[in-house]
């Protein structure tokens, strides 16, 4: 279902080779291949590792706010990324909800009495089983 949404609402997902491997209300992680991503130093493109991280971030607090039935628009506000390490080879990237965190309370409390919220959410990018680089994206949930 969400392959399918994300490839038709992010259409660069289906160029960058990403794929959902996993799928939770709180966690997600996803596959994006080299070989269509690579630049001229046989690395991926910062942007692929970029738009690859953004539409896992998407996809995960999509899911969630589906899971519980809440009424929103989800959309990026501002991101940063750390790149630490060239990506060699093909990618995971990792996303994890925090249930204890304060700030998902906040959004939680908010969205239920149908008020818009920001949230924030870091996304791991890992090649050879090493953080490469960290987005961290400013989503706000528009209602």
């Amino acid at each position: 279902k969400y392959q399918t949404l994300v490839n038709q609402q992010i259409p660069i997902s289906k160029a960058l080779g990403w794929e959902i491997i996993a799928l939770s209300e709180y966690k997600i992680i996803t596959g994006t291949q080299l070989q269509p991503n690579i630049n001229v130093h046989q690395t991926a493109f910062a942007g692929s590792i970029y738009a690859a991280a953004m539409a896992t971030g998407w996809t995960l607090l999509k899911c969630w706010y589906d899971q519980n039935e809440f009424q929103a628009d989800l959309v990026a506000a501002e991101a940063t990324i750390k790149y630490l390490k060239p990506v060699t080879g093909d990618f995971e990237c990792l996303a994890v909800i925090d249930k204890k965190d304060d700030n998902f309370q906040k959004l939680v409390s908010r969205l239920s009495i149908y008020k818009s919220c920001g949230f924030v959410q870091n996304i791991e990018i890992k090649c050879n089983q090493q953080i490469c680089a960290i987005l961290t994206v400013n989503f706000v949930f528009k209602c």
